[in-house]
């Protein structure tokens, strides 16, 4: 890119004193400090997105493995949910546990399905870690507590987790496999987190508080435009 609009090579006269040309000049310590923050990759792009965002950042499976470290011992909310073949938004939180009325959904005959989420750091191409909810259904959420009890594996946060898809829909079938630390930098090419990075990412963990709860009248509309009720 060139120069900036007002970047003019045209003298207009003006002159700047002595004063003003030093208030002008760079602060060196901000210029370091900021091309620490302002960085390129993928992975800075995900940090950038995930910090605006007032949403939970789901972290997104496919074919190729990612590296992910739990960061705690069990699932930060549990929950249940409708999906509608809709346009526009197509899963609600069910209402059945938190209105008096109940959920429209479920009265027009939708089964909500269970949902857990973990509190996961994602490893990112330019070494800092990714805060990502990690959203499971039942069959998962069984397997990641076997994995979580067993000694050689866990507790869930000892170790780091290679995950990956494979499939779509129904039969799609999702592999978890456990790396250990010192098996990151050859298996891998990652280096593994540090003390530090893990208390800054720890920080921006998420909770309850940030699953969406619709308005009852929001999903009684959709229950009866969508499903007729």
């Amino acid at each position: 890119m060139g120069r900036y609009d007002d970047d003019s090579t045209e003298d207009t006269g003006s002159t700047a004193t002595a004063d003003e040309a030093v208030d002008e000049a760079p602060d060196p310590s901000t210029q370091a400090k900021a091309r620490k923050v302002i960085k390129r990759g993928w992975g800075n792009a995900e940090q950038v997105k995930s910090a605006d965002s007032p949403f939970a950042q789901r972290l997104k499976i496919g074919e190729a493995p990612q590296i992910i470290k739990f960061l705690e011992e069990d699932p930060y909310t549990s929950y249940h949910q409708h999906w509608v073949e809709r346009q526009g938004q197509k899963s609600f939180t069910c209402l059945r546990d938190f209105h008096d009325k109940g959920c429209p959904l479920c009265e027009a005959g939708d089964r909500p399905s269970a949902r857990f989420a973990f509190n996961v750091a994602l490893l990112s191409d330019n070494g800092d870690p990714i805060i990502k909810s990690y959203e499971v259904g039942p069959r998962i959420i069984d397997q990641l507590k076997n994995f979580h009890m067993n000694p050689s594996q866990g507790p869930l946060p000892k170790n780091y987790w290679a995950v990956s898809r494979t499939g779509k829909g129904p039969t799609s079938q999702t592999s978890h496999q456990m790396v250990k630390e010192r098996d990151l930098a050859e298996d891998f090419n990652i280096e593994p987190l540090t003390e530090a990075q893990l208390d800054a990412v720890r920080k921006t963990a998420y909770d309850a508080s940030i699953v969406s709860i619709p308005a009852y009248k929001t999903v009684k509309t959709i229950a009866t435009e969508e499903l007729g009720d």
